[in-house]
């Protein structure tokens, strides 16, 4: 266990540098680097204490505060690297670190306590506490309890925010490889996982003798999720990186975070339904002339250009007359464009692909099997 906790240590010392040396190209790469510092720290315990064993007093000074930040920058590392414009740590509202204020205190009382009333908060629970230690011990549970209220409202947070980010970018661009970051979802139900059993091992760990299984299997799942944190976060640019939305046309994105079917939805946008269908016909006659779908880098601002309109007037258009957002919009004339090409047989996949105004070979196989219910081999072998 030992050679895999310092592997992962090695690891995460590489990558955290080299996601603070990305801090010009956005923040959240700072709160990503937090996250793995506070986390590495947390799950490096029981390696440093072995080296010290004096360090096993202060072990709650150190994992409190530590699982106390990490879901506060994991939400800011999410609400970074989804933001439709430049984000900056200072625009975060300060309540979000009232609790980690408290835990560094709880944590600076700790490493000024006596050692004999740490020793007692450190050792069996059988024995009757005396009431400076019995104070820290229940603080330390209070501290816990925060902290699984805490992670379950940011991981409700994160969640939400990565599925309105997603319907942004269908609703704004036509192309979104390696843009929609499916590998959080996967992460954040690693975490979930893990930090069940987490508190499971704190618990367990005030009324018996700490499980050597359950703690096992909490530190490889920690590890696991370090190394596929550390890979895919090296990988991952910000979703909107070189196309970012100006203030002026945030709007166009404010109706997505209303329930889909409500009045509400475009109440304030002044469009009606005569202006709506003069949009559509627009929308119809630009992509059928001009061919716009074959652009990969087709973007809701740069259809509106093309026939005057403002993007959120063509987004609402494209929600309530088009019956469609504006990637499934621009892929179903991408895919009736690549039929023909694929009819034809002078063309790899790969090249009808590209040619079809696709990025990579990989979006188009499922753009084309959820408008066809077909794989384009499987239409090939049958036209």
């Amino acid at each position: 266990m030992n050679y895999i906790l310092a592997g992962t240590l090695g690891l995460v010392s590489i990558v955290i540098p080299m996601l603070i040396a990305r801090r010009e190209t956005s923040q959240a790469y700072i709160m990503l680097a937090l996250f793995l510092i506070v986390t590495s720290c947390a799950n490096a315990l029981p390696l440093f204490i072995h080296a010290v064993p004096t360090l096993e007093l202060y072990s709650l000074a150190i994992v409190v505060p530590c699982y106390i930040l990490q879901p506060i920058c994991l939400w800011f590392y999410v609400k970074g690297i989804c933001s439709p414009t430049i984000w900056h740590v200072k625009e975060n509202r300060n309540l979000h670190f009232v609790l980690p204020a408290f835990s560094l205190c709880y944590a600076l009382v700790l490493l000024f306590m006596p050692t004999h009333y740490l020793a007692e908060l450190m050792q069996d629970h059988a024995q009757t506490l005396s009431q400076p230690a019995e104070w820290m011990s229940m603080f330390t549970f209070a501290f816990m309890l925060a902290w699984v209220i805490q992670s379950s409202i940011y991981v409700y947070l994160i969640v939400r925010r990565l599925l309105a980010y997603r319907s942004e970018l269908k609703q704004l661009f036509a192309s979104n490889d390696k843009r929609e970051m499916g590998w959080l979802f996967i992460v954040i139900s690693g975490l979930v996982v893990v930090w069940v059993l987490a508190f499971s091992a704190f618990v367990t760990s005030l009324f018996e003798q700490s499980r050597s299984a359950l703690t096992c299997a909490l530190l490889i799942g920690y590890f696991t999720l370090l190394w596929l944190i550390s890979f895919w976060g090296l990988r991952q640019k910000p979703g909107f990186n070189e196309r970012y939305l100006q203030k002026e046309d945030l709007e166009t994105i404010t109706a997505l975070h209303t329930e889909e079917d409500t009045p509400q939805k475009y109440t304030r946008s002044g469009l009606d339904e005569a202006r709506s269908q003069k949009i559509a016909d627009k929308i119809e006659q630009v992509m059928k002339a001009k061919a716009l779908y074959l652009n990969p880098d087709l973007s809701l601002k740069l259809l509106a250009s093309e026939i005057s309109e403002k993007p959120n007037y063509v987004s609402q258009t494209l929600n309530q007359i088009l019956n469609s957002s504006f990637f499934d919009y621009v892929n179903s004339y991408r895919i009736e464009y690549s039929k023909q090409l694929i009819v034809q047989n002078q063309l790899s996949i790969l090249e009808v692909a590209l040619a079809s105004g696709f990025n990579a070979k990989s979006s188009f196989y499922k753009a084309f099997k959820t408008n066809t219910g077909q794989t384009p081999k499987q239409f090939a072998s049958t036209n």
